[in-house]
C-alpha cells in the first residue's frame, strides 16, 4: 500500500480519506475516486491550486478573486470557502453530479455587478455534501433525487463553477470567517484527480 500525505489529504491506492484537522474521526470523508465523475466535462481554462493560479497571470498581484481554496476575500476579512473551476466552454457549460444524491437546497448565491443572480445547488451525496454554485437558475427542484453524471444546471455569466465540499450532515453552505469551519473540506486534491480523467 502507498500512503501519500499532502496538507490535510491522505491518499491510499484506490481511496481518498479527506481529513479536516478540526473535525473528529466521525466526520472524515471516505471517497473512492473511481466511483465519482468530474463536475464538468471540458478541460480547465485556469489552474485550481494556489501556486499555479497565482503564477498563471490571469489574476493581478494580491487579487481578491483567486480561485483556490482559502484565498483571501473582502479585503482579507474572510476566506474562499470553495474552489472556482473555469471550464474552457465558459457560460452555459453543463454541471454534473459527482455521484447519486438528493437536492437539499437551491437558492441565490451571488449577484454579479450587472445584476445577474447566480444560484447554488446543495446536494447530499450520502457520505459528503457539495455546493455546486454560480449557476444559472436551475430547472431542478429541492428534494429531487439525482443520478451520477446528471446535469444539475449550467454555468452563469461568471464563467465558473464555484465548488464547495462539506462533511456528511451539512444542510447549508457558509462563509468562512476566522478559523476554517469544522464541516468545510478542501476539495482541491479530489478535483485534480477527477479532472485528470478529462485529459
Amino acid at each position: 500500500m502507498i500512503l501519500f500525505i499532502k496538507s490535510v489529504f491522505l491518499f491510499s491506492v484506490g481511496m481518498f480519506l479527506l481529513v479536516n484537522p478540526v473535525t473528529t474521526a466521525a466526520d472524515q470523508i471516505k471517497i473512492t475516486p473511481k466511483d465519482l465523475v468530474a463536475p464538468l466535462s471540458s478541460k480547465l481554462k485556469y489552474p485550481l491550486t494556489k501556486n499555479e493560479s497565482i503564477s498563471c497571470g490571469r489574476w493581478g498581484n494580491k487579487s481578491q478573486d483567486y480561485p483556490y481554496f482559502g484565498a483571501p476575500r473582502d479585503r482579507n476579512t474572510r476566506n474562499h470557502a470553495g474552489v472556482d473551476i473555469y471550464p474552457q466552454e465558459g457560460v452555459g457549460a453543463p454541471v454534473k453530479a459527482l455521484a447519486d444524491g438528493t437536492i437539499i437546497k437551491i437558492a441565490p448565491f451571488y449577484t454579479r455587478a450587472n445584476g445577474e443572480v447566480t444560484y447554488g445547488v446543495l446536494v447530499n451525496h450520502g457520505d459528503f455534501v457539495v455546493n455546486y454554485a454560480e449557476l444559472k437558475r436551475p430547472d431542478i427542484k429541492v428534494a429531487a433525487v439525482i443520478k451520477q453524471g446528471q446535469k444539475i444546471g449550467v454555468i452563469s455569466g461568471t464563467k465558473q463553477l464555484h465548488f464547495e465540499l462539506y462533511t456528511k450532515g451539512t444542510t447549508d453552505w457558509l462563509r468562512w470567517y476566522g478559523k476554517q469551519p469544522d464541516n468545510l473540506i478542501d476539495p482541491t486534491d479530489m478535483l485534480l484527480t477527477l479532472f485528470s480523467k478529462n485529459r
